[in-house]
Formats: structure tokens, C-alpha cells, sequence
């Protein structure tokens, strides 16, 4: 579906992107992961044929070529933030969709799916909507227009947490046949929908492979968060620092967040119940992904590290 080689962007003497080589295959669900600056946004300018670039880049087996059209109608896009027009819902959905040459049906049927049929709220006006609602919209003019690839440029990031979930739970469900590249800073999106990840580190792909791969390129470690009654923080932390499974200790919140060396998490919860500590409650958490995305920053090989794919 995506093919990029040599893929490069300049503007003046800054390099964007420099000699990018992947792919993405049809069906495939991948997140585009980089710190800021990493050149995630231009990626998808490039793919929406609104900037000229260095190489070659084919979506869906066509050339992409700035101003391209027929590019832009196999590509469902879903920004970070909608463009709130002065419009009513009802004249947003039948704009847009007027642009891409499709007619309203889909998207319509697509937000009644969300709870937001048009017949009750295509006449509130688009600052009316919550953040949640808009970015819902975005997804239904996406999904309705038929485009085989959607691309989501972060667009849960200034959603609460339950429209966040309704959002990926309406991607889940609608979007099963779709490829998607969806650049997100928020692991859980990640491990919700990714079956593979490709990392930019300053305009070069720096990884390209599954997550788990990604934790172990970078020597990324499991964490525990362990919930401690009021007063006991300080007896549970002393008793923690001799336990060898355990590397770091930090307070977070109404417990303690444990860096854990290697695959000891047991090793841990062990030591909690044989010392009798008083720890009411705990919680698996994967490897930090702000720590995963600093150590390439800082460590980022010259050329990707990709892990071998069946």
C-alpha cells in the first residue's frame, strides 16, 4: 500500500527526512513513532502530495506526485485538530464529503454508528461538539469516503481519556479491512491497535519492527506500580532497595513505580508477599515509551534496526 525509496524533504539547509526506505503492505496496522522535530508531520505531507520530496513514494501502486488528487482519494486522513468552519455538523460532513466526490450517505451512516446521527445533531454547530465528537467526525468522513489507507496524524491527543477509547474502539471495530499509519506518542494506542512500528529519529528510520522488538533494540525494562497505604512509602521503599531484581525506585501518586531488571517482575511481587509489606494493590507496566524514544535520540543508529518479519 505504501513504498518509499530514498524518501527525502529539505527545507533550505534542514534536512526533514533523509533517504527513508520501507513499506507498508495492505491490511498492515502501523504506528509512526518519534519525538518531536522527528519528521512524523512531513511523512504525511509527503503521502498527501501537498510537498515536493526527494525519491520515490507509491501509494496503492501509484506514484505520488505533489497535487496529486488521485493520490489524496485513496487516503482517508484524520488530523490532530479538526478546522472548526463556522458550519453546522450537517454542512461540515456534506462539505467535505463534496470534496472528496462522495456522497454524504457513508459518513452519515458511520455517525449514527457513533451515536451522532445526523437527523439530531447535524444541526449543532461544530464549537458546539466536544473535542470527542469532532474528532469522531473526522474518522466518519474518513472512513465513509471508501479510501483504503487511513492515516491518523496523533488524534486522540486532545481528547479526554473515554473519548479516546470510544475512538479507538470505533477504529477497531469500522476500520478491519483498512491499512493504517497512525503517528501517536501514547503506548496504549500503540499496543491497541499496532502490529508494527517504525521509529524516525531525525528524519532517518531508525527502527522497523514489532514492539516487543523495539523493547528489546532499545534494552527497554518492565516497571511495577505498587499501591502503598499513606505512611508505609518509606518502609516499602527500604525494604525494596535490597532486592535484586529491583533498579530504580520512584514515588508516583498513592504508591511506588519500580524499575525492574530483565524479566524478574515475579521476583518482585515475590519479595512484596514473603516480607509481609503492605502493599494493597499492583500493576503491570511496559517499558516507558518517552524512555524508549530518548535512548534512540541519544543512542540512534546510523541505520535501522529492523527485526526480522516472517
Amino acid at each position: 500500500m505504501i513504498e518509499a525509496r530514498g524518501l527525502g524533504k529539505r527545507y533550505g539547509e534542514h534536512t526533514v527526512l533523509a533517504g527513508l526506505d520501507f513499506h507498508v503492505g495492505r491490511g498492515e496496522r502501523v504506528a509512526l513513532l518519534g519525538l518531536n522535530g522527528a519528521g512524523k508531520t512531513t511523512l504525511f505531507r509527503c503521502l498527501l502530495a501537498l510537498t515536493g520530496f526527494d525519491g520515490n513514494l507509491r501509494v496503492d501502486g501509484e506514484p505520488v506526485t505533489p497535487g496529486c488528487k488521485d493520490i489524496r482519494r485513496k487516503i482517508g486522513y484524520v488530523p490532530q485538530a479538526a478546522p472548526l468552519y463556522d458550519m453546522t455538523l450537517s454542512e461540515f460532513v456534506a462539505f467535505f464529503a463534496g470534496l472528496r466526490g462522495v456522497g454524504i450517505a457513508g459518513p452519515a451512516a458511520i455517525l449514527a454508528d457513533l451515536g451522532m446521527p445526523l437527523e439530531r445533531t447535524g444541526a449543532k454547530a461544530l464549537a458546539e461538539l466536544s473535542g470527542g465528537m469532532v474528532q469522531k467526525t473526522l474518522l466518519a468522513l474518513a472512513l465513509g469516503s471508501g479510501s483504503p489507507l487511513l492515516l491518523l496524524d496523533e488524534p486522540t491527543a486532545n481528547l479526554d481519556p473515554g473519548a479516546r477509547r470510544d475512538f479507538f474502539r470505533t477504529l477497531r471495530e469500522l476500520a478491519s479491512d483498512a491499512t493504517l499509519l497512525f503517528a501517536s506518542h501514547r503506548l496504549d494506542e500503540i499496543e491497541l491497535l499496532a502490529t508494527r512500528v517504525l521509529v524516525l529519529h531525525e528524519g532517518r528510520l531508525a527502527f522497523d519492527g514489532t514492539l516487543n522488538g523495539l523493547w528489546r533494540t532499545t534494552e527497554a525494562r518492565p516497571r511495577l506500580w505498587l499501591g502503598v497505604p499513606d505512611g508505609e512509602i518509606g518502609s516499602v521503599t527500604a525494604a525494596l532497595e535490597t532486592c535484586p531484581s529491583v533498579s530504580a525506585l520512584r514515588p508516583d501518586g498513592a504508591g511506588l513505580e519500580v524499575d525492574v531488571v530483565g524479566e524478574t517482575t515475579l521476583d518482585v511481587l515475590l519479595t512484596v508477599r514473603e516480607q509481609g509489606l503492605p502493599v494493597v494493590e499492583f500493576r503491570a507496566r511496559p517499558p516507558s515509551l518517552e524512555h524508549v524514544l530518548a535512548r534512540l535520540q541519544t543512542d540512534g543508529p546510523a541505520e535501522p534496526a529492523t527485526e526480522e518479519r516472517e
